[in-house]
């Protein structure tokens, strides 16, 4: 058993390695080090491939509902080599064995950064855009997971201007959001 394990751990940690080799991220990075620690410490048995629980790890704790930041779920499999239901099925026990608690203090660490406009943009573009009827549209295929991901950057740059805008130019950020919903907006529903 002792054997068995040793091998998981090299293999995570060689999976892990090559991911934030293409994906740095250091506070993800830490955040998996601490989940995998305590996991390694919880759980003595990792039936099946080592691949669906090193990409449960990081989808566990890198995932806020809509999947892995800067990482799309297709890129997520294709670094682990398994598939989106293998993570999400692994990451599912993981939240078991260590628990809400455990989990919230570990992602607390990520909350305590700072949290930029960008990262503000993000966050209102998933909620607003990225998790919507969208969603249905690229998980249907019709668009790729290339478009999507242009998409959702151009949308999160876009809206982190006008958050910088509205802060540090109020008057000019009222001016300019007026002018553009007279010229763009006036059919659409109130």
């Amino acid at each position: 058993m002792a054997a068995k394990n040793c091998q998981f751990e090299e293999t995570s940690a060689r999976l892990y390695m090559d991911f934030f080799e293409k994906y740095p991220n250091n506070d993800l990075r830490d955040r998996v080090s601490r989940a995998f620690a305590l996991l390694l410490k919880r759980q003595t048995d990792f039936p099946g491939d080592p691949s669906g629980w090193a990409g449960g790890i990081v989808y566990a704790v890198g995932s806020n509902g809509c999947g892995v930041s800067g990482v799309m779920n297709s890129e997520l499999e294709k670094a682990f080599g398994t598939t989106m239901g293998a993570i999400r099925k692994r990451a599912k026990q993981i939240k078991e064995v260590l628990g809400l608690e455990v989990l919230l203090s570990i992602k607390v660490l990520a909350l305590v950064q700072e949290f930029t406009l960008r990262d503000e943009a993000n966050a209102i573009c998933a909620y607003a855009f990225r998790n919507g009827p969208i969603e249905d549209i690229h998980a249907d295929g019709r668009i790729s997971d290339a478009e999507m991901k242009q998409l959702m950057i151009k949308a999160c740059e876009s809206l982190a201007k006008l958050l910088t805008m509205k802060q540090e130019s109020p008057a000019e950020y009222d001016r300019f959001i007026r002018d553009y919903g007279q010229k763009y907006c006036q059919q659409w529903e109130r």
